[in-house]
């Protein structure tokens, strides 16, 4: 089975909660565990947690309210895959960033950026779709810190030109922004964001390697396109549900695989003007009659 790009990012999440002594499992299952069941419900909700649910969780159960910022700084690049090194191989920051832009925001269902180009440089602005106030925190010193953790990987230079807004009030921990971001920065703004300079932007990278860089660039553009887009989720289904002909997936398996939650897979579908019952059926139908064209099974064989 191919991986996603997304696939490729949660098994560096997992890996690098496990680096942190957290045990990525106990994390999940407590997740579902204090989820308070719906109506007329008995067990909790089953589906998989958000990266909002995760990250809220494993602070509490870890105790350490630096815990985003950890994590953030341990993810390690290379465990992302064709992604991870196109990244690394970027000439200089500029493209790096662009590649961030078109595929880190793959990776969390409810979080993504925009840009604002300007003559001096340009600002990312992340906004998040789901979560408390709380979550929203942790993620942004999650992504942030990831964010700033790369940069050094790839630029050991002094991070000039750059500073960051935050909405949300300065936290109980703002010290230790400080000390893992030694640049400026502000609280209490529209919007969280990052301005970055032109001249930050042109800074070559360690590692860049033009040769290199086109060939996980075109790796990650195929997995891309073999992986959900908000946009045309009815692909995403249609195409895991011809995958699994012979032992088709359920709709709980679909959202599962697809890294968002049975509702949210019904009201994307329902925006695409279908149903889940409807895909199925037409790729059941479709497989049915190509086995029928191709194969010598009669039309009761092939119904089973």
């Amino acid at each position: 089975q191919k991986l996603t790009l997304r696939d490729f990012a949660v098994r560096g999440f997992r890996a690098t909660l496990e680096s942190l002594g957290i045990n990525p499992l106990e994390v999940i299952e407590s997740v579902i565990l204090q989820r308070e069941p719906a109506a007329n419900v008995t067990q909790a909700d089953p589906t998989p947690p958000t990266i909002h649910e995760v990250i809220e969780t494993a602070v509490k159960m870890s105790g350490d309210q630096e815990l985003a910022f950890r994590i953030g700084q341990g993810l390690d690049m290379t465990k992302y895959g064709a992604y991870g090194f196109a990244i690394m191989s970027s000439i200089n920051m500029g493209s790096a960033l662009e590649l961030f832009l078109r595929y880190g925001q793959t990776f969390m269902d409810g979080v993504y950026w925009s840009r604002a180009q300007y003559e001096d440089g340009i600002i990312v602005r992340l906004h998040q779709d789901t979560g408390t106030d709380y979550q929203k925190l942790l993620v942004t010193e999650l992504i942030f810190s990831q964010m700033y953790a790369t940069s050094r990987l790839l630029n050991a230079q002094a991070l000039e030109g750059i500073s960051t807004h935050f909405n949300y009030s300065r936290p109980a921990h703002a010290a230790t922004y400080k000390k893992q971001w030694p640049i400026p920065m502000e609280f209490d703004q529209e919007y969280s964001q990052i301005f970055l300079s032109k001249r930050w932007l042109d800074q070559r990278t360690r590692t860049g390697n033009p040769a290199t860089n086109v060939l996980f660039s075109q790796q990650c553009e195929e997995i891309l396109q073999g992986m959900t887009d908000v946009k045309e989720v009815s692909t995403a289904v249609r195409r895991l549900l011809i995958l699994s002909a012979g032992e088709f997936l359920n709709i709980k398996e679909v959202s599962a695989k697809l890294h968002i939650t049975e509702r949210t897979l019904r009201r994307r579908l329902s925006a695409e003007g279908t149903d889940f019952r409807t895909l199925f059926a037409s790729i059941r139908n479709t497989l049915a009659q190509n086995y029928l064209s191709n194969t010598s099974l009669s039309v009761v064989e092939t119904s089973h």
